[in-house]
């Protein structure tokens, strides 16, 4: 069983934004190894944490931070392997690890980014070691807007949210005679909105990390109810094509692309010998699975 993770930051590290102790990269360890720097805001959880204990840190910072998670397990991982033998990794905390990246600060984040096309003009993005897997939970099966909408299901959203605005745009486009999703922004508690999906009144839809940490919480009120993972091809459809998550190099540094290229390659290294899913396993649940697919790996080289 894994020991209680704690999310708080060690305080007094950050100093005017970021971390102290931030040098030019390119610099080479006592061991000869050449130094890539990484930043992280040390969220969200589970991918990325701190926690207090020493002994459950996967990688513990030049300023005494402990850190876990699935996003620390796999850019830990990539440098053991061979081809990064004459690598070593420093990572430190920030709170503006994308200014750090563009700037040069530091060679890449690593804060489970989305893409966004946008920001490719100044990050090189690296292979994907992450992808969101949305979930509906109803009283009967629903695995898709349309479902949804067929059965006059309301769904509970926060105002701005992804998935609302996602169904928002879906709505839009109803013609005359077409049924819509009614959205409601009223933060009801989730024991009301489970209470109302055991009555068929309500479809809970989450990405899979925290459908799952629902259902740990509340396991009578789910029993009843149907989980169906939304298919790629409707999330791309309906949601957002880019559902996968990265790491950014900023354009400007020296050895972005050079950087980029390599660190990639350990990623699908990673997902070819069954590690990412172990890390998936292990850090974010038994059930959850936030490997990428193989087609992802034809993508983002930007």
């Amino acid at each position: 069983m894994k020991k209680k993770l704690v999310t708080t930051l060690v305080a007094g590290i950050l100093v005017g934004g970021s971390i102290l102790g931030l040098a030019a990269c390119g610099e080479e360890s006592k061991s000869g190894k050449t130094v890539i720097k990484a930043a992280t805001g040390a969220r969200p959880a589970p991918f990325i944490l701190t926690t207090e204990n020493k002994d459950e840190a996967l990688y513990t910072t030049k300023e005494g931070v402990y850190l876990t998670g699935y996003d620390i397990a796999v850019i830990t991982e990539v440098f053991k392997l061979p081809e990064l033998e004459n690598y070593e990794l420093d990572l430190t905390v920030s709170s503006n690890t994308l200014v750090d990246a563009q700037t040069g600060t530091v060679d890449f984040a690593i804060n489970n980014y989305g893409f966004n096309e946008d920001r490719a003009k100044s990050y090189y993005y690296s292979y994907p070691y992450t992808k969101s897997r949305y979930q509906f939970a109803a009283l009967n099966k629903a695995d898709s807007f349309e479902s949804v909408a067929n059965q006059g299901l309301k769904i509970y959203s926060g105002a701005g949210s992804h998935t609302g605005n996602a169904i928002e745009r879906w709505n839009e486009k109803r013609t005359a005679g077409q049924t819509t999703i009614t959205l409601d922004y009223t933060s009801a508690d989730m024991t009301v909105q489970l209470q109302e999906a055991i009555e068929g009144k309500v479809a809970l839809i989450h990405d899979e990390p925290v459908m799952y940490s629902y259902t740990k919480a509340y396991p009578d009120l789910f029993k009843d109810l149907t989980i169906t993972t939304i298919s790629d091809e409707e999330v791309a459809q309906n949601i957002t094509a880019y559902n996968t998550s990265h790491l950014l190099f900023g354009k400007a540094g020296a050895h972005a692309k050079e950087y980029r290229d390599l660190i990639s390659g350990g990623i699908k290294k990673l997902y070819e010998n069954g590690k990412l899913a172990e890390f998936s396993k292990k850090y974010v649940g038994e059930t959850v699975n936030v490997v990428p697919s193989a087609s992802d790996y034809t993508k983002y080289l930007n």
